[in-house]
């Protein structure tokens, strides 16, 4: 219970985080040309998965499967192990040996279809770069796999997972908040030439400094106008 509290307060303390990397990413995006032709494909790439899960097929199963992978990987990377490892249609479930709030929330922010298709783009283009249109192919399979992890984690996030009820409610929201942002300049950074995943970053500390300073400012006149009417 005091350990959720606290998280409650972290995430609160966070919050000018969140909206200052989220006036940055607006800020950064809003740079990006209506007329680029792969703006144009990571479009109809959104389209395409959209209509796909409201008319089609709502791909439970792959996305269940990725989100337990996540929590294998950031298990390994923190150093602990995989006790057991299970995936059904209507959910799945991984006992590790250790835990914290990374491993936790991470599948929630890391679009794993993404990463791993970025990953086969690179071994391709290295074994063969003359691969026809396969850059293009591979920016429109970045905005279904994206979109298809926001949808997804959306209705995820709509149930009361255990991982988000463990870290705590509002801690949860905005880390992966926060970090969805991180993830997309990430990948959105080398597709769009004039993004800057540096100045993003840098804009985003920018911006969360000027609004702690202003919090700080309103909370110290609250507290001297107190002080005023009972003096």
């Amino acid at each position: 219970m005091a350990e959720k509290i606290f998280k409650t307060l972290i995430g609160l303390l966070l919050v000018p985080i969140a909206v200052g990397a989220a006036k940055a990413f607006y800020s950064s995006v809003s740079g990006i040309s209506v007329f680029s032709g792969v703006l144009n494909l990571l479009e109809r790439g959104v389209l395409v998965y959209l209509i796909f899960h409201v008319f089609f097929f709502r791909p439970v199963y792959l996305y269940v499967l990725g989100h337990e992978c996540v929590h294998v990987l950031a298990t390994w990377l923190c150093g602990g192990r995989v006790v057991s490892f299970n995936v059904t249609p209507s959910g799945g479930n991984v006992v590790t040996s250790k835990t914290n709030f990374f491993i936790e929330l991470s599948p929630y922010f890391v679009p794993f279809y993404t990463i791993l298709l970025g990953v086969i783009y690179l071994v391709l283009r290295t074994i063969d770069q003359s691969i026809p249109h396969m850059s293009l192919v591979f920016i429109f399979l970045i905005g279904v796999t994206l979109t298809f992890h926001f949808v997804m984690t959306a209705e995820a996030l709509k149930l009361q997972q255990p991982d988000i009820m463990k870290s705590g409610l509002l801690f949860s929201l905005v880390i992966i908040f926060v970090f969805n942002l991180v993830v997309v300049m990430a990948v959105f950074s080398p597709i769009f030439s004039g993004l800057s995943f540096t100045s993003f970053i840098r804009m985003s500390w920018l911006n969360s400094i000027e609004l702690y300073k202003d919090v700080y400012g309103k909370i110290v006149e609250a507290v001297n106008s107190i002080r005023m009417q009972y003096s």
